[in-house]
C-alpha cells in the first residue's frame, strides 16, 4: 500500500439539483463563472467546445459527456459515479480532489493535464492516453487500463492497485519509485531507461524479458 493518503473531494452535505447540466455549463461559460455546488443525475453534456469550463464541489451521478472539448476545463472537489466519459479529449485539464467510481473512461485523452489527489476506482480505462501530463497523489484502484499509452509523463506519488496494464506502452515516462507489483503487465512495452527503479514482483520478470532481449531458461 502507498505510504500517503489522498485528500478526498470536499463536498457540501447538500447540493442543488434544480438545474440541467447542459444549461449550467453553457451559462457558466457565457458568464465566465464556475459551476459550483451542484448535483447532476442521469444528465448529458454534449457538443461543448471552446471557452473555459470549471466545476467546483459538484457530484455527477450516471451522467454522460459527449463531444466536450473546451479550451480549458477543470474539476475541483468533484465526484463522478457510473458516468460515461469515453473518448473525451481533455487537453490541458486540471483536476484536484476528484474521484471517479465505476466510470467508463475508454479512450480518455489527457494531454498536458495536471492531476492532484485524484482517485480512479473500478473504472474501465482501456486505450487511456496520457501525454505530457503531471500526476501526483493519484490512485488507480482495480481499473482496466489495457493498451493505455503513457508518453512524456511526470509521475509523482501514483499508486497502481490491481490495475490491468496489459499491452500498455510507456515512452519517456520514468517509473523510478513506482510499484506495479500488484498489477497485470503482460505484453507491456517500456523504453529501457524508464525501467530504472521500477518495483515488480519476481513472477512478473518474464513479462519484461523480451524488452531486454533476454530468454529465460528453466
Amino acid at each position: 500500500m502507498a505510504d500517503w493518503k489522498l485528500d478526498a473531494p470536499n463536498l457540501p452535505e447538500k447540493l442543488r439539483d434544480d438545474y440541467s447540466l447542459q444549461a449550467a455549463a453553457i451559462q457558466a461559460m457565457d458568464d465566465d463563472e464556475d459551476v459550483t455546488g451542484r448535483l447532476f443525475a442521469q444528465q448529458t453534456l454534449r457538443n461543448v467546445t471552446g471557452g473555459v469550463l470549471e466545476f467546483k464541489a459538484c457530484r455527477f451521478d450516471r451522467c454522460t459527456f459527449e463531444e466536450v472539448q473546451p479550451s480549458r476545463m477543470s474539476f475541483v472537489d468533484c465526484e463522478f459515479v457510473k458516468c460515461e466519459m469515453s473518448n473525451l479529449a481533455l487537453c490541458g485539464a486540471a483536476m484536484k480532489r476528484v474521484r471517479f467510481a465505476d466510470c467508463h473512461l475508454t479512450g480518455l485523452g489527457l494531454e498536458k493535464a495536471a492531476l492532484t489527489d485524484v482517485c480512479f476506482d473500478h473504472c474501465m480505462m482501456d486505450y487511456l492516453s496520457i501525454a505530457e501530463s503531471k500526476l501526483d497523489r493519484v490512485r488507480f484502484a482495480t481499473c482496466r487500463m489495457r493498451e493505455s499509452l503513457w508518453v512524456n509523463g511526470k509521475l509523482g506519488r501514483v499508486a497502481f492497485e490491481d490495475a490491468d496494464l496489459t499491452q500498455s506502452e510507456w515512452s519517456f515516462t520514468p517509473l523510478k519509485g513506482q510499484d506495479l507489483s500488484r498489477s497485470r503487465i503482460e505484453g507491456i512495452r517500456i523504453t529501457l531507461p524508464d525501467l530504472y527503479g521500477l518495483q515488480l514482483a519476481s513472477g512478473q520478470l518474464p513479462a519484461l524479458a523480451g524488452l531486454m532481449g533476454v530468454t529465460l531458461v528453466e
